[in-house]
């Protein structure tokens, strides 16, 4: 997970300051280094909320039961005899 949240600093960094250099080239307007700042590290945050959700989501997906036979379990579907 750490080096998808660096790859995702570094990419943000570069495409949000490209971002930015292609508005002043073109409209005469400057975006100010704060808000760079703070659109890198919302690119950031978000996209390690979403690697954390896709780890959690690949590891309850490798989980097994504990019994693969119903007549061991607990609950509505288990057959009185």
């Amino acid at each position: 997970m750490k080096h998808a949240v660096w790859i995702t600093l570094l990419i943000a960094s570069v495409v949000v300051n490209i971002a930015a250099e292609l508005v002043f080239y073109f409209s005469g307007v400057t975006i100010a280094i704060f808000y760079r700042i703070v659109l890198i590290t919302g690119i950031t945050i978000i996209s390690a909320i979403f690697v954390g959700a896709i780890l959690l989501v690949g590891v309850l997906e490798g989980e097994k039961p504990l019994s693969g036979n119903v007549r061991d379990t607990l609950g509505a579907d288990k057959k009185t005899e």
